[in-house]
Parts: structure tokens; sequence; C-alpha cells
């Protein structure tokens, strides 16, 4: 269930031959697509029409209420031991009431041990395929470290994606170093502002990206939309305000 997708499809289930629906109404803030980003997936049982799981860390949230908001809840419950909470639930707390990121816990910062150590997890609880070759430059340690979370839009699919700029990248070849691959996108960066390019790429002429690099925005849903080299009015340190 690491994919959003398949995430946002388990709300409308069939389990042993009986059809289970969320039985919320969507002006509820739990809804199937606030849940699925949230990392919930929908586990039903006749004892508990409503649970939902994490693919995470399979925490288990029954009995939603009206103003029961995913990602509190999932924050609240799991932010110490669920890298999905305190990544991408944990967003909010990262910005200030205009939506730009601030940072105002310093622990949180994107480039601290305790957030990529969260980042790598995304990838190795899921046997992130690359690391399988031990001369593949885009190992599991070095996306974690170039800013990347695992978001796989299909089962088997290679995307990395940064919580903070929304920039995706996949489809990544054995000579791809995460972070120089990542500066080639050209939208600013939490990450980069911190890193240098590495010296032997230094001085040589930026190549257009690859079709096979898929960078964007993605709105709270997955749905791509406008990028930033596209005309987002954002800038460097903007975050959706409902994050």
């Amino acid at each position: 269930m690491e994919v959003l997708k398949n995430r946002v499809d388990s709300f409308l289930k069939q389990k042993r031959g009986k059809v289970f629906k969320w039985p919320h109404p969507s002006s509820w803030k739990a809804t199937p697509d606030t849940l699925a980003e949230a990392g919930f997936y929908f586990d039903p049982s006749a004892e508990d029409p409503d649970n939902a799981t994490c693919f995470m860390c399979g925490k288990q949230v029954t009995e939603w209420a009206k103003e029961d908001d995913p990602f509190d809840i999932h924050w609240e419950k799991c932010a110490k031991t669920c890298a999905w909470a305190n990544l991408r639930c944990g967003l909010r707390r990262d910005v200030d009431a205009h939506g730009r990121f601030t940072f105002p816990d310093k622990s949180r910062m994107p480039t601290s041990k305790a957030m990529e150590k969260a980042r790598l997890e995304t990838f190795t609880a899921h046997d992130w395929q690359h690391d399988k070759n031990k001369k593949h430059m885009a190992s599991s340690k070095k996306m974690a470290h170039a800013g990347f979370v695992f978001t796989p839009g299909v089962a088997g699919d290679d995307t990395g994606t940064c919580l903070y700029c929304n920039v995706a990248l996949a489809n990544w070849d054995e000579d791809d170093d995460p972070m120089y691959v990542r500066s080639l996108t050209g939208i600013p960066s939490l990450i980069l502002q911190a890193t240098p390019p590495g010296p032997q790429r230094l001085g040589q002429p930026v190549p257009i990206p690859h079709p096979r690099i898929r960078v964007g925005h993605r709105d709270r849903q997955g749905q791509k939309v406008q990028t930033c080299h596209e005309g987002c009015s954002g800038g460097f340190g903007h975050a959706d305000q409902n994050v």
C-alpha cells in the first residue's frame, strides 16, 4: 500500500464478497483522499466499518468524527514511531501562517540527521529496488540524503519525491547521483541550499533533464499540477497552506 492510488482505491473495497464503502460524507475532514495522503488505507470489518490502517507503521484508527483530521491524528499518535507520520503529516508544523517553511522546531530541518533517517526508512521499509545493485548510485541512503522519500506511482516504480518542493524524479539509471540529478531541475531546494554539487560535475555544461525525469508539483491528493519552472508563484520555501 505504499502506492498512493492503491490507498485511495482501497476505500471502495470488496472483502469476502461484500463491498465496503467509506461510511462518512465528503464534508468530513477524513475523506478517502486526505486519509490516503496521510498514509492510511481502508481496512474495514463488520465491527469497525471505518477502520483505516497506516501503510508504513500499521497503526489502526477507527470511529472517526467529523472534525478528525487524518494528518493531525496520525501525527499525534505516531510521530515518534512512523516515518510517514513524521515526514508527511508533520509538514504543517514546519510552516508559518502564510504556508512558508520556517521550521520553528530546528530538529525538523530537512538536513537534520533525524529527518534524513526518517526519509531513509521510507525506502528501506519497502525494499528499495536499487539497493540490490551495489554499484547503483541511487541507493536508498543517497536518495534520503538528497531529500527524497519513496513515493511509487505504481508497483515496481522508483519515484522519489521531495516533500518540501514537490519535485518528483523517477527511472534512475546506475550512474545517476540523486543530488546532482536533482540540481538539474533548476527548482530551489532546501536540501541543495546546504549541499554543494559534486566536484566532478563543476564547470561542465548542464544538460537538459532527460524525459525520464518527472519534475513537477503534486497537490495534496497526488495529482500533478504546474511546476515551479513553468511559473509557480510560490517561490523558494513556499508550501501549500493546506499541508
